[in-house]
């Protein structure tokens, strides 16, 4: 039977110092088949079944980011020991996912004027086609409104509108305060 102390050997014989925070306080070992394993200091955590055999350790699976949130991109995906091993690796990894998310924004900061007039344009087009008369067919929301109420279908409506309202103030806020700074700019050169 495996034992925390082997599993928490074979975690610190590969990887001696935590790879998200580079500590070496160690590790704590959780779980009924002791499959878990937690960082001291930075509280990332780690999930293998090569813990429940405890005579190879091939991959990890990060189960949880660091406290501060360090990880997180990398969360619920399975790496070798090898990638946890390797800090370039793993900072080129968190860069990628973090530009990646960064696609997810309402808007970019390198965007021209233009190009924001145009998401206002299409919010506003999204708008009348979320409006009280509107339907759901072809949204891709068909399935939250199958056996609904008419009260439902009209919450989702109402609440997709409020999103395109909100994205519609952000942008044009955005817009406002480039205006501005160029005013600010114009007035300090003077």
């Amino acid at each position: 039977m495996v034992t925390k102390e082997d599993v928490e050997q074979l975690m610190l014989k590969h990887l001696p110092l935590c790879p998200l925070c580079g500590s070496k306080k160690g590790y704590e070992v959780s779980g009924i088949a002791k499959t878990y394993i937690q960082c001291m200091s930075c509280g990332a955590k780690w999930w293998s079944s090569d813990f429940g055999r405890c005579k190879e350790l091939k991959e990890l699976e990060l189960t949880e980011p660091s406290y501060d949130g360090k990880g997180a991109p990398l969360k619920r995906k399975k790496h070798s020991v090898k990638f946890w091993q390797d800090s370039e690796a793993i900072k080129k990894a968190l860069e990628i996912k973090l530009t990646e998310s960064k696609t997810k924004l309402i808007f970019q900061p390198q965007m021209t004027n233009q190009q924001l007039q145009k998401l206002i344009v299409k919010s506003l087009e999204e708008i009348s086609n979320w409006d009280y008369g509107a339907t759901i067919a072809g949204k891709g929301l068909s399935f939250l409104i199958d056996g609904t109420s008419i009260a439902e279908a009209s919450m989702v409506r109402l609440l997709r509108g409020i999103f395109e309202q909100n994205k519609i103030i952000i942008l044009q806020n955005e817009l406002i305060r480039r205006k501005l700074s160029k005013h600010v700019d114009e007035i300090v050169k003077k």
